[in-house]
């Protein structure tokens, strides 16, 4: 901000204060200084690509497109924007042009992971699983712990029928864990401890309704809560760190399986609350950069305890994020959410929320752990 009040037309000032506000979430801000850069340095291709990637964030995809394709013309062998110009092409449903896009990214840079595991999951939607695998296996050699290709991977190799090589990677009975925490001691009871912890939720700065950077529907997210901690929210963390010390110290150690072979002596932790109203989910996702994952259980509705065959607010695993073809069969399980039981399981396995339809709040504290 310094520089661009010092500097107000100085590119490259422009374009990293541009980038900043788009991290941290402030997109209006960023469009504004990245529309500014264009205009003062059209021919700044990064600058293209940056503001390309801010509409694509706002799901404004044809304009986040010719930003792709301007940046491209201004620098042919731009792999990031070939990259990012798949990832356009996959919104619009030109799964083919995807996956041109994809391959060109990784013929100007091999060791480029994002565009190797969304031309695999481009691949999957195809179903072409045989390309996908290799696209799996060709992103995990650059780097063995990219969550995405370990989660896609996984997809490939149920659809090719590998079912063994599959439950090596996601034998839910296997990494599905239970962590029961403590109740820290300044609290009488585990519903004394909950209502602390939903009172920080609802009162936390950074609560958002369907915030654009969260797979969130019909709910409110924050930001991580371990930033800016309150006294609620560092006891929660310790309860917590106890029962995960606890289960890390269950792990048989595996040198050739991706969460086996991981498991840390030290680690940090981000805590990332969700509160989700009657209809609201989360859709399938997974987290990239954890090793760990996992949702601790704050507050949930009367439909979701009494809920069985239809799994109405259960979280549910094995649905991936893309497209699924017709004629794939999927391995789904759901664990029923509880007040005051944390469920773990590996970052790379896919994981969303099924809707319920009764009015009633499901507040939930979702944590990943990182090896440090």
């Amino acid at each position: 901000d310094k520089l661009v009040s010092s500097y107000p037309n100085e590119p490259t000032s422009l374009h990293f204060a541009g980038i900043t506000k788009y991290q941290l979430g402030l997109y209006s801000e960023s469009l504004t200084l990245l529309e500014k850069v264009v205009q003062a340095a059209p021919s700044y291709a990064e600058a293209h690509n940056s503001l390309g990637i801010v509409h694509l964030e706002q799901r404004n995809y044809q304009t986040a497109l010719q930003c792709f394709k301007q940046a491209i013309s201004l620098k042919p062998d731009y792999a990031n924007s070939y990259t990012n110009l798949g990832s356009v092409f996959r919104k619009l449903e030109n799964l083919n042009d995807a996956a041109d896009a994809y391959n060109t990214a990784l013929e100007y840079n091999p060791y480029s992971t994002d565009a190797a595991y969304n031309l695999a999951a481009t691949y999957l939607t195809l179903d072409d699983a045989e390309k996908a695998l290799d696209a799996c296996e060709r992103c995990l050699a650059i780097d063995p712990h990219c969550q995405n290709a370990n989660a896609y991977k996984a997809m490939a190799l149920l659809r090719l029928e590998k079912k063994n090589e599959w439950k090596e990677l996601y034998n839910y009975d296997d990494f599905i864990h239970q962590l029961n925490l403590e109740v820290p001691n300044k609290f009488e009871s585990m519903q004394d401890f909950n209502a602390g912890l939903e009172q920080d939720i609802r009162n936390h700065s950074t609560l958002t309704w369907e915030p654009l950077e969260r797979v969130t529907h019909g709910g409110a997210v924050t930001r991580d809560m371990m930033l800016k901690p309150s006294k609620t929210i560092l006891a929660f963390e310790k309860s917590l760190r106890k029962a995960i010390d606890e289960y890390i110290e269950t792990i048989q150690s595996d040198s050739g399986h991706p969460f086996l072979n991981r498991a840390p002596s030290r680690y940090r932790i981000t805590l990332i609350a969700s509160i989700l109203r009657a209809k609201g989910w989360h859709p399938p996702h997974i987290h990239e950069s954890s090793w760990l994952s996992g949702c601790y259980y704050v507050r949930v509705p009367s439909i979701v305890e009494n809920s069985t065959s239809d799994h109405a607010g259960w979280i549910q695993f094995g649905e991936p994020d893309y497209a699924v073809p017709e004629k794939c069969t999927l391995e789904i399980t759901a664990r029923k959410p509880k007040e005051g039981l944390a469920v773990s399981f590996p970052s790379y396995f896919f994981h969303g929320t099924i809707p319920y339809d009764e009015e009633g709040e499901r507040i939930g504290i979702a944590f990943d752990v990182y090896p440090m």
